[in-house]
């Protein structure tokens, strides 16, 4: 079984380029040669309490279960150049009989991999698989998605329910969504889904967006989301943050001030971090990659790309065990929140 994804970073062995051999050559070679994976961590990921530690959760199951039959080689890299640098030296390795998996663990690197993947073709014994993406210049590997769509949209019935509450004594103020910028594939779904499941607890309903930055530093912009709470409290019953790192921030406010404002935990259950996060959207990329992981291992070939979601179980709206209260509404738009979702993939 696999725990949920917990809030640790083990010590990760990294393996010099140029070791990367298994030495088991020579005259006691097993009959096969030891299959070897190699998994890299977007620049800087590890540690995030979220998406990236939740995958280290999922590589770290399969080498408990797995550790006789492959080699498990991790890297997380400092930037873009360096990821480059251990892409390319692995794409040069010349064909060989040893079944070889990169796993490239996050969207940052989808421009860097089609230089590489120019340059290099994929050896017969090799196989790459990429996380986040829809593959659309049709390089030969393997891609997935997760749907935050469905997990929003459960999000956005409890928020409405909770503002319809307070909106009998008259106090009711709206929701916002926070995202970390503009144009962002990966999380429009999760703004499309909150806003759907939103109007349809409350029709009339509104729900504004702010964003906090032009770019990839939206999801790095802790202090300026703090910030922004000493305004957004006052406006707002409910905010929705997708913004990475960057909802710390959120979280920060909602411990140090008395506030009545709920808002929502990221990618792995969250509701420690603040009394007043009354569910989280997860999403089980520990479980998806351990599934990749487990078919390549016995089959030498990787699962067909695909989207994941709430139907599957893959991704999720928790809520926190002070807002069970919930559950009901939860319950009773799950289905609707499915099928939704499926018309949205």
């Amino acid at each position: 079984g696999s725990e949920m994804c917990r809030r640790d970073s083990s010590w990760i062995v990294m393996c010099p380029t140029a070791g990367c051999s298994s030495g088991k050559d020579g005259i006691d070679a097993p009959d096969s040669p030891t299959p070897q994976i190699i998994v890299m961590y977007a620049p800087g990921g590890l540690g995030d309490q979220g998406y990236n530690d939740c995958i280290l959760t999922g590589v770290q199951n399969f080498k408990k279960n797995n550790y006789e039959k492959a080699d498990i080689y991790q890297y997380s890299p400092n930037s873009i150049e360096e990821a480059e640098r251990l892409l390319t030296d692995w794409l040069s390795l010349a064909e060989s009989e040893i079944p070889a998996l990169f796993v490239v663990a996050s969207s940052d690197y989808e421009p860097m991999v089609n230089i590489c993947m120019r340059r290099n073709r994929l050896t017969h014994n090799k196989r790459m698989l990429l996380f986040e993406s829809d593959n659309e210049t049709g390089l030969p590997i393997t891609t997935f998605r997760i749907s935050m769509y469905g997990a929003s949209y459960l999000a956005g019935c409890t928020a409405a329910t909770y503002i319809a509450e307070r909106h009998t004594s008259g106090s009711s103020k709206d929701a916002l969504i926070v995202l970390a910028h503009e144009g962002d594939d990966v999380i429009t779904p999760a703004k499309d889904g909150f806003i759907d499941g939103y109007k349809a607890v409350m029709p009339g309903g509104d729900v504004t967006l702010e964003y906090l930055a032009d770019d990839w530093s939206g999801y790095i912009s802790a202090p300026e989301a703090y910030r922004n709470m000493k305004d957004w409290a006052t406006i707002y019953d409910f905010i929705f943050p997708v913004a990475g790192g960057s909802n710390q921030g959120i979280y920060r406010f909602t411990r140090e001030q008395s506030t009545t404002l709920l808002t929502a935990g990221m990618d792995i259950d969250q509701s420690s971090l603040s009394k007043n996060i009354c569910g989280s959207v997860i999403k089980r990329i520990d479980l998806i990659l351990y599934n990749y992981l487990d078919t390549w291992l016995n089959t030498g070939e990787l699962p067909a790309s695909q989207t994941f979601g709430l139907k599957g179980g893959y991704t999720d709206w928790l809520l926190s065990p002070n807002y069970i209260k919930y559950t009901d509404i939860v319950g009773k738009m799950r289905h609707i929140a499915e099928k939704a979702e499926e018309e949205n993939l």
